[in-house]
């Protein structure tokens, strides 16, 4: 061994794999440079690294032979040797090998199905892209809802652009203030590019920077800086959106220029404060709509305002803010405006959409969903949207895979999960419905909808003190009286108090909220055993279509019942189940 090692020398058999690998390695970064600029396939860049790798164990092997003792007889040993690398040399390329015709970068996913199933990695297209909230550089903190405005503008702007991924804005926005390396955000939101930068405004100035950043190596793409006055940042924005357009080699879609050239800074300015509102949901709707109201007042042909005071107004049933009655014909003129300025605004034709669920009729949801994707083909709220229909429509698995596209733009979504988590059930996949509500809980803790679905999922399950401990934890999160609907489960679980529980429903005003949704209502009725009473709510919801939670018809509570003659009468009412049309599916 002592005589090989000291031949080993002579030869510098390893100065020779050092200086190989050294060669190796910056010839893959400048190649990685060059293959950026002309869009070199995938596949191109794979083959230049295996032959790379084939090139290193020839050089050691030449090495071998001729170092500075000239060509020698090879012992035994040393043929084990050398036999030895040339088996690594094969486990190698047989590992990559295999992977030739996939993209070269990959990210975690969630299962689709099945609590158990492993985490599994699926490809990151390279015309993919995350846009991180643009720093305010305004000098005063006020102007936060402006800077981060403009960024969701400019991620709207890409979301019509055909082919290109763009991660939602409740993932992108997660990354806010942190300072995360840009390679890590490309990892956990499951793109290839990302773009930041900042806003500086003073007076009617606005300078805007931007940069594109490759996130499986931190390189820039491509960085520009724009001044500009208040009248012309949607200029700006069409600008961005399409040199990275050019940047990742796609085409823009046929009007892809914004339709809004100009608008009164004023207005501008309401409607971003609005957005910012928007996107904090809960009782900043309302605030949001009285922004959105001043945008319009102040310009009324503004399509992007009228469309965003739509989609506010239809979710204020959602949150309780205000009656179906009252807020869906606002929502719908509101849209209807929208669409008389702009018949492409995506957000109008999204809240037509919702409209639709809440009034049954699946045909005019799903062409309203249809036309917003058309329009936005990466609007993660139409695709959202879109999984609902199907969901509320009985079409579950078709309604899971479409949820489960949002979620992967949008992974870092708690409403989506709770969606996810909703469609499992209904599914009866109670071990992966808790598995997906547990992971949005672990991030949300204070998400009070989601302790909500927690709940139901426990009390689907049997699972009573649980869902009991979910409940409370809900309505204190919503600051509701918690013992109300304790009672209601211990009632569920407990045959001797259900006359009290059932008592508690009909009449106890802290219940009035269960019992103003006919279909909230009906599945509670079920679990308490009241099986008429239950179809008469469902026969009641049937004529006047008065309730938020048409999916709810799906969930497993209604067992039960379902197979009475009186419950399918009530499906075949609502035309349920809905399948949509092939050409009518986005």
């Amino acid at each position: 061994m002592s005589d090989f090692l000291q031949r080993l020398r002579e030869r510098k058999l390893v100065q020779w794999a050092l200086a190989y690998a050294a060669a190796a390695f910056a010839l893959l970064q400048g190649l990685d440079i060059v293959a950026q600029q002309f869009d070199w396939p995938d596949g191109v860049r794979r083959g230049i690294t295996i032959a790379l790798i084939i090139g290193f164990f020839v050089t050691l092997v030449l090495a071998w032979y001729h170092g500075e003792r000239g060509v020698q007889r090879v012992s035994g040993s040393e043929l084990l040797i050398l036999t030895l690398l040339l088996v690594i040399g094969g486990v190698v390329l047989w590992r990559v090998a295999p992977n030739a015709n996939a993209p070269s970068a990959t990210v975690a996913a969630t299962p689709a199905s099945g609590a158990s199933a492993p985490m599994r990695t699926i490809p990151v297209d390279h015309k993919s892209i995350a846009v991180l909230p643009f720093v305010n550089m305004s000098g005063d903190a006020k102007n936060e809802y402006f800077s981060d405005g403009i960024t969701e503008e400019i991620l709207d702007a890409l979301t019509h652009i055909p082919d290109l991924k763009v991660a939602a804005r409740t993932s992108a926005f997660a990354f806010k203030g942190k300072g995360e390396d840009l390679r890590k955000v490309g990892e956990m939101l499951g793109v290839a590019n990302v773009l930041e930068g900042s806003v500086q405004r003073a007076g009617d100035d606005v300078r805007i920077t931007a940069q594109l950043i490759d996130a499986h190596n931190g390189f820039h793409r491509w960085s520009e800086k724009y001044d500009r006055k208040l009248t012309s940042v949607f200029a700006v924005e069409d600008e961005i959106s399409k040199a990275i357009a050019d940047q990742l080699k796609l085409r823009l879609a046929e009007g892809n220029q914004s339709a809004q050239t100009a608008v009164d800074p004023r207005a501008h300015d309401a409607y971003l404060r609005g957005l910012a509102l928007l996107a904090a949901r809960e009782r900043g709707l309302l605030d949001a709509v009285k922004a959105f109201e001043q945008a319009v007042a102040i310009e009324s042909g503004y399509a992007q305002a009228w469309g965003a005071l739509a989609e506010t107004e239809v979710l204020l049933p959602n949150y309780n803010l205000d009656s179906m009655e009252a807020a869906i014909p606002r929502g719908e003129s509101a849209a209807r405006r929208a669409l008389s300025i702009d018949p492409d605004t995506a957000s109008a034709h999204v809240a037509l959409g919702e409209i639709y669920i809440s009034r049954a009729q699946w045909p005019q949801a799903e062409e309203a969903l249809r036309r917003a994707l058309a329009a936005a083909p990466g609007d993660v709220e139409a695709i959202d949207q879109h999984a609902q229909v199907l969901y509320a429509a009985g079409q579950l698995e078709p309604a899971l895979a479409e949820i489960e596209r949002a979620q992967r733009l949008d992974p870092l979504a708690r409403v989506i999960g709770v969606i996810r988590a909703q469609i499992l059930l209904a599914l009866h996949r109670y071990e992966a419905a808790a598995a997906q509500i547990e992971s949005t809980l672990a991030v949300n803790p204070d998400f009070a909808l989601a302790h909500n679905i927690a709940a139901v999922i426990d009390l689907n399950r049997h699972r009573y003190t649980e869902a009991e401990t979910e409940f409370r934890l809900h309505d204190t999160l919503n600051g509701k009286d918690p013992d109300a609907t304790a009672f209601l489960v211990r009632g569920i679980a407990d045959p001797k108090l259900r006359v009290a529980a059932l008592h508690n429903l009909e009449t106890a005003p802290a219940d009035a909220q269960l019992r103003g949704d006919p279909i909230v209502h009906a599945v509670l009725l079920t679990h308490l055993g009241q099986y008429e009473d239950a179809l008469v709510e469902l026969e009641s919801y049937a004529v006047h279509r008065n309730s938020t939670n048409p999916q709810i018809l799906w969930d497993p509570g209604f067992d039960a019942i379902r197979g009475e003659p009186r419950f399918k009468d009530v499906l075949k009412k609502l035309g349920l189940p809905y399948k949509p049309s092939e050409e009518s599916t986005p």
